[in-house]
């Protein structure tokens, strides 16, 4: 790791795209292209501490799998600045490939992600920026049978794709107009609580 040991790099927590990320630091460059919306590998590389060159040839790696895209190339002093955007799903993976994976490393991977939803929510706040717009906060309760939690399920997979969608739409207008995006993090969760297994528990003792 050299010069990176003991630097705090965001992490890659997403299955499906481990492969893809076999470096720590390519893992850093996309979560933080999701952070920002566009990044140089120079701007990465002065933030690090590290040469350019080693920055870059993560770039390359995530271009070629078709994760981020070149949107424009800036002339410096003795050199070219290329700046990328994502053009991929943020953390997304499906969710059969989700259940081959050993239920241990499962429990990890959503227990990290809870932490880092909780520190994003923690740092909005604190900047102010959280409720300086109409945002969207809700917790809902519901009780459902087998097929309606397989309807959720399909529903919530429905509804990120939209979200992709509206990305790909927004960047489009982008391209044509003076306006900034804005930087939006959304954070969709179902799951059985607690109390469901202690509730379903119970049953099996009764029936003995």
């Amino acid at each position: 790791m050299g010069k990176l040991d003991g630097k705090k790099l965001k992490q890659v927590i997403d299955p499906t795209l481990a492969k893809v990320f076999t470096h720590p630091l390519r893992g850093h460059v996309w979560v933080t292209l999701f952070e920002r919306g566009v990044v140089s590998p120079t701007e990465i590389a002065n933030e690090l501490e590290i040469e350019t060159s080693e920055v870059s040839y993560h770039f390359r790696k995530l271009r070629g799998k078709g994760l981020i895209r070149l949107i424009r190339t800036v002339q410096r002093r003795g050199f070219d600045e290329h700046f990328y955007e994502p053009i991929a799903p943020g953390l997304d993976f499906d969710d059969k490939e989700w259940m081959r994976v050993p239920r241990g490393i499962r429990s990890s991977f959503s227990g990290d992600l809870l932490r880092r939803i909780t520190s994003s929510f923690a740092h909005s706040l604190a900047a102010g920026v959280f409720d300086a717009r109409n945002r969207h906060l809700s917790r809902t309760w519901l009780r459902l049978d087998e097929r309606g939690w397989g309807e959720l399920m399909r529903l919530m997979k429905g509804t990120l794709e939209r979200f992709q969608t509206i990305q790909e739409r927004s960047a489009e207008r982008c391209k044509d107009s003076a306006e900034e995006p804005i930087s939006v993090e959304v954070v969709m969760a179902s799951f059985e609580t607690a109390a469901s297994i202690a509730e379903r528990q119970a049953g099996d003792t009764d029936e003995l």
